[in-house]
This record gives structure tokens, C-alpha cells and sequence, in this order.
């Protein structure tokens, strides 16, 4: 889902350690379930039969679920519906029931007999109402707009996270997936009904027709859909890369004789995206029956599975929207918390499309406003710490960009491309059709990169803040030396991140890309370098998210009260079987890392020299970090 109209919060504290094991922290948890009950049955099956109109937002009709018993027993059947439907009659099994409501929308039918655990029953709910005071994203699950570019009035639903409830009874159980979905809709002649699945029949009857939508994949409660409106469809076929296989894109677009002239490009353009997707994140998981756009009038879109609602034909709200079919559909967040597992990295998924389609310097400028949204607030955390409150949940500055800061910062922290998607789909097979948390997200990355991301997550996802960086330069002959200073935005919760980030050193003739790790709040790093520096760059390609509040050049960082170590001697450097490092003082720390900030050699000098090992390493380069008397250097080696 993309909503034009998301803002930000502010702070969040998360109140965590700022070191050892991450874990998600404790805040203001809500379970989408209304009540506990509801988890006593699990949904196998939907059926909606619904009378809708592009009118208004009545609707009238009847909804079956089929779900089995889980708990010991099951004595009252709970499910969701909004006080504003009118329930006509209710029947469990074919016996008719009274209906109890509290709290506005959660319903009760106490049964007559108890049902015991695997028992499988059958609910019909008979209905109808035209709820009001929905006007867009979380105030209502059915609305009905004008379109204000078309004129067109369309009826839709638009049910995330807890607003299914809002147009038919349900259990709103992430955790739940629903086996299958069967939908009717009759409309007025004339009119057309975009749907979940496959399109099985269109019946006419006289005045109305009614359109019938078969879904058989696995599905939350809040990507089921429809939309009225006088549609009109294009479709065509599409072919998947290195198959013979092909799959239905299906779109329906308001029937204005404008609308395929200037658009048709982008509605052609979705086999591709679907195709470049699938190599990244494994092939697009609803391929036996379709992916299709609807048009409505919506700030944005809305992930529905397989027919995704927009509110225009923009490409990288289409992608955007496409990739929640693996991101939030095929693989959804276990809870609210986790929510950025579906929003951020569609968000992301925008900055691949246009990273692949367009340019890498698009892309770049694409992450830099995302960036610049994200700091421009101290605090909050990606993880949701407040699940009460939807503005917290789908925050646009936490849980869509800095989410989809965090994506990108987890690829460049891997430094791998090759495996930073193989972990994506890792992910993508090992839940597939199920939920996951942050956590299991963590795990399948960790295990597929060989990386220990624990310190990652751990100041990235469930904590606050961002680096803010000062730095001081000078040359000394053929070395350049720097010193980076750390502090952070939010120290109550994070006084450190540990992170590689790119220095940029600028010459009179040419410029050098270097990375280092940083993991010391003050940090020296020298450099052998033959250019004259003019200046520095701290991450020039925003990969990180952080502030540079200044950079400056300082002879007297070169003095040897100040740095200390700035006599060393390394050699040789790149090197093929070990590293000497020459003028020591005893009892210097030294620790060599890769450039994911993964800790591969450590030692303690006991005289002036010491040895580092090189002959089994990988040719690449590393980082040594000196210790010595609260100061730390760093220093680039290379492996051939």
C-alpha cells in the first residue's frame, strides 16, 4: 500500500540496550484480532455473495465462512463486522442464531452446543447497510468516490490493516490466512466488478450482471477486494523469462476513450517489471491465476492480491504495488509491529525499478529523498512500537522510507549483491504463503550472507537515531590521514552505529573511493595516497542514512600527541601470505575486519612488531583497527 498523505509521528523510545542480543521491544502491542476468541477457529474458506453498486457504499448480501475448531472447545462463534451493516439473520451449521454486538463491531453468537477441537463448521451471515464517513486509507473499508481526473464514481474496498469489518464479517487475523475465496458481485448492467483471483463467470440478469472471482491461493483478511465502476478491460498475456509459461494481466481501466492512448505504454510495461522482479525475489507467486490493475480514485494504492487498486497509472506506483504480491501478500508480517517487512521494502522495491528501468544515478537521487525524509526527525524506530494507532503503523518517514532505508543499507552492509538476493529469496521460499516476523527475516539473511547482522538490526530496525558525522583531514606526504568523529541523533538509544561507510578522499587529479568501518565514535584512518588532497566526501552516494555536520582540513591532526600511531609502518600492503605492522608501542590491540564489520583476526602486540596472517583470506580488502590508550586507527589492507 502507498498513501500520498502519510506523515510522520515523531519520536518513539524504544528504551533498549544499546549493545548485546537484539530483541524486538515491548510498546503498545495490539493483535489485529478484536477479541482472543476469534483464535479459537482457524478460516478454511470464504464465500462473499454481495449486492454493490458504484453509487454509494450500500451493499446487501450474504457471506459464508468455513473454519475448523482449534481451541479444546468452542462454545460462542466471534467474528468483525461493522455496527453500521445491519445483520438480517445468522445461521452456524444451519441453525439460525441471534447475534449480540459489542464494541461497535465485534459480534457473538453463542452456540448451542459446544464444538470441539478439529470440528469443522459452516457460518452465513446475512447483511446489509451503507456504511459512511469513509473518504480514504483507515476510515473506512468500502468507499465511494468521484474520480477527480475522470469523473468516474467507483465503489471500492480498501480493508488494510483492520478494515475488513468495515464491508463484510471476518476474523482479522494476520497470522490466519484464508485457503481459498470464492466472490460474487452483482452490479447494475452496465457496470464492471475487478476482483481477487480468477474471473470464472459473468452472469446477466436482466438489470444486473454478476461477477464471480475464484482466489486459491492462501490470503489475509485485508487483501481481499472488489471495485464497481463502469470498467473497461485490457488484457493480454504475458511471458515469463526462460519459460514456455504464460499468465493473464488483467486491467481494468474506467471506459474513457483518453485513458489507453496516454497510458497504454505503462500497462504494457507490467509484464517486464513482473519478469525483472521474479528474477530478483523468485518467480511472481500467484502465477496460476493473475496480476491485474483496477483504477479508483485512491491517494495512492492498495496491495490487493492479484488486482491491486490505483489511484494512477504511474510506473513506480505500479511497482510499488506489484511487489507487495511477494512483499506483504505471498509473505506477510506476522504482526503490525513488523510491518515494514510489507512497506519498506516496497518502498525499496521502487528505488530497484528505477535503479534497473532508469538509471543508477536516478536511483540515487530516488534514496535521497527517502533519506532526506527520514532525517529530518532525531528519533523513531522502524519496528512499530505503537500498534494502536494506524498513523504510527503505516508512518511514511518510519515504516515505508526509513524501512526502505534500512533494505538498502542491508545490501550495501552485505556488500554482495549475489547474496543479498539469494537471501531475499530464501525468505520468499521459506514463508511462502505464511507470515513472518523481523526476526525470521533476520535469521534467513544472516544464515544465506554468512553475516552476523544481529548489531545491525539491533540499531537499524529496533532502535533510534542516525550517525551525525564530523570529520578532519590533512596530508602528511604520501599519507592521508582523517579523523571521523561520531555522535548520534538519539545516544539514549544508540550512542554508536557500527557501520562501513565510503570516504570519498578528493585530489587534484582524481578522486578515490575508499570504505572503512566505522566502530569507534572517534576513529583515525590513514590512507597511502600519492594525490594532492583538496577535501572530503563522507558516504557521497547516501548509502547510510546519517548527517555530515562538518568537514575540515586540520594539520594538526597529523601531530604525533594526537595521533598517536601515525608512525606505523604496514608491509607489505596489498599483501599475498601476512602483513607486518612495524613500530608498535606493547600491549597494542589490533583487530582485523572484512568490510561487512565481521571480526576475522585478533591480537595483542607484546613487543613492536606483530604479524597478521593473510595466506587463507580471500583477496579483497580489509580494515585494521590499532588500540591503544582509548584511541583507535584504522588502516586499509589489502589481500591479493
Amino acid at each position: 500500500m502507498k498513501a500520498k498523505f502519510i506523515t510522520a509521528l515523531g519520536m518513539f523510545a524504544l528504551m533498549q540496550s544499546a549493545y548485546g542480543q537484539p530483541h524486538p521491544p515491548r510498546g503498545y502491542a495490539k493483535t489485529t484480532v478484536a477479541m482472543a476468541q476469534e483464535d479459537d477457529y482457524d478460516v478454511q474458506y470464504i464465500n462473499l455473495d454481495l449486492d454493490a453498486t458504484n453509487l454509494s457504499t450500500a451493499i446487501s448480501g450474504h457471506v459464508r465462512t468455513v473454519a475448523k475448531v482449534v481451541a479444546p472447545s468452542m462454545t460462542d462463534y466471534y467474528f468483525e463486522l461493522s455496527d453500521q451493516l445491519t445483520i438480517d439473520s445468522a445461521r452456524v451449521n444451519g441453525q439460525t442464531y441471534s447475534v449480540t454486538t459489542s464494541n461497535t463491531y465485534v459480534r457473538k453468537i453463542s452456540l448451542s452446543t459446544p464444538l470441539l477441537q478439529n470440528a469443522v463448521f459452516q457460518a452465513d451471515i446475512y447483511y446489509h447497510g451503507a456504511p459512511t464517513g469513509g473518504t480514504g486509507f483507515f476510515t473506512n473499508g468500502i468507499l465511494h468516490q468521484t474520480d477527480p481526473i475522470y469523473g468516474k464514481q467507483v465503489t471500492h474496498t480498501v480493508s488494510a490493516a483492520i478494515h475488513s469489518r468495515d464491508w463484510f464479517p471476518c476474523k482479522q487475523s494476520l497470522t490466519d490466512k484464508i485457503d481459498s475465496v470464492d466472490s460474487r458481485i452483482t452490479v447494475p448492467l452496465g457496470l464492471e466488478v475487478a476482483g481477487n483471483g480468477i474471473l470464472t463467470n459473468v452472469t446477466l440478469n436482466g438489470a444486473t450482471s454478476s461477477f464471480s472471482w475464484a482466489m486459491r491461493y492462501p490470503v489475509d483478511y485485508y487483501l481481499i477486494s472488489f471495485a464497481v465502476a463502469p470498467y473497461r478491460q485490457y488484457r493480454y498475456y504475458m511471458h515469463f523469462a526462460n519459460s514456455t509459461d504464460s499468465m493473464l494481466i488483467q486491467n481494468f481501466v474506467y471506459d474513457d476513450v483518453t485513458i489507453m492512448p496516454q497510458h497504454q505504454d505503462e500497462l504494457d510495461s507490467i509484464a517486464t517489471v513482473i519478469n525483472y522482479f521474479s528474477s530478483l525475489f523468485g518467480r511472481y507467486p500467484f502465477d496460476k491465476e493473475k496480476f491485474g490493475i483496477c483504477m479508483t480514485p485512491l491517494g495512492g494504492g492498495m496491495e490487493n492480491q492479484t488486482m491491486v487498486s490505483l489511484g494512477s497509472l504511474d510506473m513506480e506506483l505500479i511497482a510499488h504495488e506489484l511487489s507487495h504480491q511477494w512483499w506483504g501478500d505471498y509473505v506477510t508480517c506476522q504482526s503490525l509491529q513488523d510491518m515494514w517487512l510489507n512497506e519498506g521494502f516496497a518502498t525499496y522495491c521502487e528505488q530497484l525499478f528505477v535503479e534497473h528501468f532508469r538509471s543508477a544515478a536516478a536511483m540515487r537521487s530516488k534514496r535521497m529523498a527517502v533519506h532526506n525524509s527520514v532525517i529530518g526527525a532525531p528519533g523513531g524506530s522502524v519496528y512499530v512500537d505503537d500498534t494502536t494507532h494506524e498513523s504510527r503503523i503505516y508512518s511514511g518517514r518510519l515504516t515505508y522510507n526509513k524501512g526502505a532505508a534500512v533494505a538498502h543499507m542491508l545490501r550495501y552492509q552485505i556488500n554482495n549483491d549475489s547474496l543479498y538476493f539469494a537471501g531475499l529469496q530464501s525468505y520468499q521460499q521459506q514463508y511462502a504463503n505464511k507470515t513472518a516476523t523481523t526476526e525470521d527475516f533476520k535469521q534467513v539473511i544472516a544464515q544465506t550472507s554468512a553475516t552476523n547482522l544481529d548489531s545491525f538490526f539491533n540499531q537499524w530496525v529496533y532502535k533510534e537515531g542516525l550517525p551525525l558525522y564530523y570529520a578532519q583531514w590533512a596530508q602528511n606526504g604520501n599519507t592521508a590521514v582523517v579523523k571521523l568523529t561520531q555522535n548520534t541523533s538519539m545516544p539514549s538509544s544508540v550512542s554508536l552505529f557500527t557501520t562501513p561507510v565510503d570516504i570519498l578522499l578528493q585530489g587534484k587529479h582524481g578522486d578515490t573511493l575508499i570504505r572503512v568501518l566505522n566502530d569507534h565514535n572517534l576513529q583515525w584512518y590513514s590512507f597511502p595516497w600519492s594525490d594532492t588532497m583538496v577535501g572530503m566526501v563522507i558516504d557521497p552516494e547516501d548509502h547510510i542514512l546519517n548527517k555530515t555536520m562538518s568537514i575540515t582540513q586540520n594539520t594538526a591532526i597529523l601531530s604525533v600527541n594526537e595521533l598517536g600511531q601515525a608512525a606505523v609502518e604496514i608491509f607489505p600492503n596489498p599483501a599475498q601470505n601476512a602483513w607486518q605492522i612495524r613500530k608498535l608501542v606493547p600491549g597494542t590491540e589490533l583487530t582485523l575486519y572484512d568490510m561487512n564489520g565481521s571480526r576475522i583476526w585478533h591480537g595483542m602486540s607484546d613487543s613492536t612488531s606483530v604479524s597478521i596472517p593473510a595466506s587463507l583470506l580471500p583477496p579483497a580488502g580489509y580494515m585494521l583497527t590499532i588500540s591503544i590508550g582509548g584511541n583507535n586507527h584504522s588502516y586499509k589492507l589489502v589481500k591479493q
